[in-house]
């Protein structure tokens, strides 16, 4: 295997890129990406859960020679150049629908899509300068008293930092364990301007290969949608509705 190939097998923690995750993405976001082929990042400070960024939100010590003591070192020129998004290994859920999708909100209905790991991670890992910088993996769920211990056990915290950073953002707290999510993580060198987001060009949208609808949607929202993806370029034949909620049944005799 080259060493390109083996450092980028390495940036993928041991996921299978042909292995499928999946995305629930609000309408009004669906649209800008399909039409502009871009796929948008967000800094990690946006995410919700307070607990995310738990080591960049820690507290770092130093001994600075030129005072002779100890100094704290921040961390936010850091925080603000690292980027992040969630997908997930769970083909079907009824609480992701519920949680992602606001189905009486026609531009804030989800829409699911369906991607190989692989393209995935080949959309936002374009070149060697990316790979120190980019990675994908699956998060690992760790109760409170476990990531302080992981925390407590880090060696080697100013020369291995970069590594712990990225780490530490593919944790996240057991109550969140039924996401089972998977993450891109990408870290921009400190001496680069800080961006608001990044975004990524996506050169074949055939690699998103469904685009799966709100189960709960009626017939005529069901068509709207379908209508608005189609006027956008989307083959009709990916578009369907998710069969979570169909029932047939069973013929049985007594």
């Amino acid at each position: 295997m080259a060493v390109n190939e083996e450092y980028r097998r390495k940036k993928m923690n041991g996921l299978n890129g042909q292995d499928y995750v999946y995305k629930y993405i609000k309408l009004k976001h669906l649209i800008p990406l399909v039409e502009n082929k871009k796929l948008r990042i967000d800094k990690v400070s946006e995410w919700d859960d307070p607990y995310e960024n738990f080591f960049l939100k820690s507290y770092f010590y130093t001994y600075a020679s030129f005072y002779e003591r100890i100094v704290q070192v921040s961390t936010d020129e850091i925080r603000n150049r690292t980027y992040g998004q969630s997908w997930t290994m769970i083909e079907e859920s009824d609480a992701m629908w519920r949680i992602y999708s606001n189905k009486d909100d026609i531009e804030n209905i989800a829409v699911k899509v369906k991607i190989k790991i692989d393209n995935l991670f080949n959309i936002v890992y374009t070149s060697d300068e990316c790979m120190a910088t980019t990675s994908i993996g699956p998060v690992n769920y760790k109760t409170d008293d476990e990531i302080t211990n992981w925390m407590q056990g880090l060696n080697n915290i100013g020369s291995e930092f970069p590594n712990h950073a990225e780490q530490s953002l593919l944790i996240k707290r057991t109550p969140f364990a039924h996401e089972k999510e998977v993450r891109i993580i990408i870290s921009k060198d400190t001496q680069t301007p800080a961006e608001e987001f990044l975004s990524y060009d996506i050169p074949d949208l055939n690699v998103i290969e469904e685009f799966i609808l709100d189960p709960r949607l009626n017939e005529e929202d069901e068509e709207q949608i379908t209508q608005k993806l189609e006027a956008i370029g989307v083959d009709r034949h990916k578009i369907k509705k998710s069969s979570l909620y169909e029932f047939t049944p069973v013929d049985l005799r007594i």
